[in-house]
C-alpha cells in the first residue's frame, strides 16, 4: 500500500476514537450479518478476529479518556483561545491528549515553556484547558486529578 505524504497527520485521540468505534460497529454489523453454517466463512472470521481484539481494547482505552466527552464545538472553541498562545500543533494535540492540569505537565509538553510562556501566561493556560476541555467524569463532574494536587 503506498501512502502520499500530504495525507498523512497525527489524530487527536478524539478523531481516533471516532475511527475506531466506527470501524468497531461496521465490523460488529459485519459479523452479525455472516453468521451462516458453522465453519463457513472460518478464514474471514479468523482474520478479523486480531481486528476486532484491537479495535475493542483501543476502544476500551480511550474511552478511559478525556476524548469521550469531546466534540468538534469544544475543540474549535479551545483552538480559538489558545491561538494567542502560538503553540506548535503537536503541542495542541498533546495538550487536547493529555489534558494538563499542572505547570509541570505543561513543561513536559511544550518545548522550551520557560523562555516561550510565562508564569502568568501557563496559569492562564491551564485555566483554558480546565474550562474548555472537559474532564473524564463529563462537564459536571469536578476533575479527580486537580482534587488529588489541592489536598
Amino acid at each position: 500500500m503506498d501512502f502520499q505524504r500530504d495525507s498523512i497527520r497525527p489524530l487527536s485521540n478524539y478523531e481516533t476514537y471516532l475511527v475506531v468505534k466506527q470501524l468497531h460497529e461496521t465490523n460488529n454489523e459485519r459479523e452479525n450479518g455472516k453468521r451462516g453454517k458453522k465453519g463457513q466463512n472460518r478464514t474471514l472470521e479468523h482474520c478479523n478476529f486480531g481486528l476486532n481484539t484491537v479495535t475493542y481494547e483501543t476502544l476500551k482505552y480511550l474511552e478511559q479518556t478525556p476524548c469521550i466527552e469531546q466534540n468538534p464545538t469544544i475543540l474549535r472553541q479551545f483552538y480559538a483561545e489558545v491561538k494567542k498562545f502560538d503553540l506548535k500543533k503537536v503541542e495542541l494535540l498533546q495538550i487536547i491528549n493529555l489534558h494538563p492540569t499542572t505547570p509541570v505537565e505543561l513543561q513536559l509538553i511544550i518545548e522550551d515553556s520557560e523562555t516561550r510562556l510565562t508564569e502568568a501566561q501557563s496559569a492562564e493556560l491551564i485555566e483554558i484547558i480546565r474550562t474548555h476541555l472537559p474532564p473524564i467524569g463529563g462537564l459536571n463532574q469536578p476533575n479527580v486529578s486537580n482534587e488529588i494536587m489541592e489536598s
